[in-house]
């Protein structure tokens, strides 16, 4: 880390008012920063410098003479930026100091241009993170190829950022998910020749009717997402601005589109959530607007629904379900994504093989809206079955491959298949027939299904892992519970609790329960892998308290097989950029 005076300086910190912070985050933070950004400012509620890096200097050597520890960055702004050719500069920063953007692009004087974003860390810091605009590569890792909206991973980074600001001021914000049913409307047509400028037609209709400061995210062929924030810190209030929201986009996006001489009609449905103070993670956030989403398409019905806290599934409903899992089982429209893990060091040390259902008229269905339902009948018997075989199969494809070969998978088993008695040499005959060694398959199962722990699961669970077959426990925390599980099985890693992960931060009492976790852990001498990381400060704080394997959608979203080795080719996972 540099300093603006005397960087030899070893003994004391030149940045004394940090202090607090630092002693919060630790170091950590901002090691990572300096290899995340190309410069950052560390700035209290009032906008006064607290610490910076050199980078940041470099990029704006005319600020340096008035940057101290505690000045304000609006008079050092306006202090040093006196021609017209600071303008940019200027014009960037006291857009996002005063909060009308959270992110601006400016020109430096030599013509190169540079991102500024703001992230909220706590109650009372923010950081000022710049990066130069050098490649594609790089928007790539935060934008979407076609649209150049943002993807899914810089959505859940601005998201979390959001929640902080909301738990802060109490302002309540919303998040929409919009499927447009773009999928079956190209059937009609020549799908290869429109789909690409219908999708960017419906992108840019859904950000003429947003705010500058709101997000409009792309996260696959038929699904957008609206991060709105500062809506009102009344519920109510909140609620209605969002419908009134929804209507407009409607009246917007189910206009006709002529695309290439064609004319093609859609209708959108758009599932909604609220956040605010108390809210839960930024992925769980999502996952309620799309579950609200996909209440309307299941409902064949159009406009906007809300995500219900307590609204659960009706029979009826869920007795359809089924009937279209059994029937999507025998039409093969399931199929495999992976998601790597990583070391502390950027090495990806293994995948978790998850499932996906590609319905005909849904879309690409996410397992939260349907395996509940297949885990509470015997369907998850066969899809079971199913997912080791097709992961075997596909870790045989991978025999030759350098850089697949090496890394094991795990796959997520139910506590109805382990009670299934031959489901040992069922397993057995699957590595046989593939040739995978048992030692590269990795079984994961919920610690939720464990409570209490039955002898007759431990017995199988023994066997399997006699067999040379590997074993996970998901859901891992410091509860009593769990540290039984880890002194009667036979266990080769732990997967931290998303729950703990998502809610670490200051003063938070997930912090101690994950390094409580995270030491018995170590104390079985069993492997921890911290899943569910979002955001930068969760990897930090992870990384302090010893944590060296990560997954999560801040390096990689689940991904299908051919885009899997692009992947294993990213930046360290330290040295990962955190942009807005």
């Amino acid at each position: 880390m540099s300093a603006p005076t005397n960087k030899s300086a070893k003994t004391e910190s030149p940045f004394p008012a940090a202090a607090s912070l630092v002693g919060v985050y630790g170091e950590q933070l901002f090691r990572i920063l300096e290899q995340a950004c190309s410069g950052f400012v560390l700035l209290d509620a009032q906008n006064r410098a607290q610490r910076w890096n050199e980078g940041y200097l470099q990029l704006f050597p005319w600020l340096t003479q008035g940057l101290k520890v505690g000045s304000s960055l609006h008079t050092v702004l306006q202090a040093a930026c006196v021609t017209e050719r600071y303008n940019s500069v200027a014009a960037a920063h006291l857009s996002i100091l005063s909060r009308q953007l959270i992110c601006a692009q400016a020109t430096l004087p030599n013509g190169r241009e540079v991102l500024l974003a703001t992230h909220t860390i706590s109650a009372s810091y923010s950081l000022l993170t710049c990066k130069e605009v050098v490649s594609d590569a790089s928007h790539l890792t935060f934008f979407d190829a076609l649209t150049h909206l943002p993807n899914r991973r810089l959505l859940l980074d601005r998201l979390s950022q959001a929640m902080l600001q909301s738990e802060r001021t109490g302002w309540r914000g919303a998040l929409l998910t919009i499927d447009m049913g773009a999928g079956e409307a190209l059937q009609q047509a020549d799908a290869s020749a429109c789909a690409s400028h219908l999708q960017q037609e419906v992108a840019q209709r859904l950000l003429s009717c947003m705010r500058v400061c709101d997000s409009v995210a792309r996260l696959d062929a038929e699904h957008f997402v609206i991060m709105i924030s500062d809506l009102s810190p009344d519920s109510e209030l909140a609620s209605l601005l969002v419908e009134r929201l929804g209507e407009r986009l409607q009246e917007s996006l189910n206009a006709g589109y002529t695309i290439s001489g064609r004319f093609f009609k859609l209708q959108a449905n758009i599932g909604a959530t609220l956040f605010g103070p108390h809210s839960r993670s930024a992925s769980e956030l999502l996952n309620q607007a799309e579950i609200a989403m996909y209440r309307l398409r299941d409902e064949e019905s159009r406009g906007l629904h809300f995500f219900r806290p307590k609204q659960l599934m009706a029979a009826p409903d869920r007795s359809l379900l089924e009937q279209e899992l059994r029937e999507a089982l025998r039409l093969n429209q399931f199929e495999m994504q992976f998601q790597p893990q990583y070391s502390v060091h950027g090495t990806a040390t293994g995948l978790e093989a998850l499932l996906r259902w590609r319905h005909p008229k849904r879309g690409l269905v996410p397992p939260r809206i349907f395996l509940s339902v297949a885990e509470d009948s015997d369907i998850i018997v066969s899809l079971g079955l199913w997912i080791i075989r097709t992961t075997c199969e596909q870790m045989a494809r991978w025999k030759s491959d350098a850089q697949l070969s090496h890394l094991p998978i795990s796959v997520n088993i139910s506590l109805r298949q382990l009670q299934q008695p031959d489901f040992a040499a069922q397993l057995e005959s699957i590595l046989s027939q593939t040739g995978v060694a048992p030692a590269s398959l990795i079984l994961e199962i919920s610690s939720c299904s464990l409570q209490p722990l039955g002898t007759d699961i431990a017995a199988m669970l023994s066997r399997l892992s006699d067999m040379g077959i590997r074993l996970s426990l998901d859901d891992f925390d410091n509860e009593a519970s769990n540290q039984d599980v880890l002194t009667r099985l036979p266990l080769s890693q732990v997967k931290l609790s998303q729950t703990l992960v998502q809610r670490l931060g200051p003063n938070n009492a997930s912090d101690a329960a994950a390094q409580a976790a995270m030491a018995l852990a170590r104390q079985a001498q069993v492997l921890l892998v911290a899943s569910g990381v979002e955001t930068l400060e969760q990897r930090a704080l992870l990384a302090q308290h010893g944590c060296r394997h990560f997954m999560g959608y801040l390096f990689s979203e689940p991904v299908p097989v051919h885009q899997l080795k692009s992947l294993l080719h990213m930046p360290q996972v330290g040295q990962l950029r955190k942009v807005a």
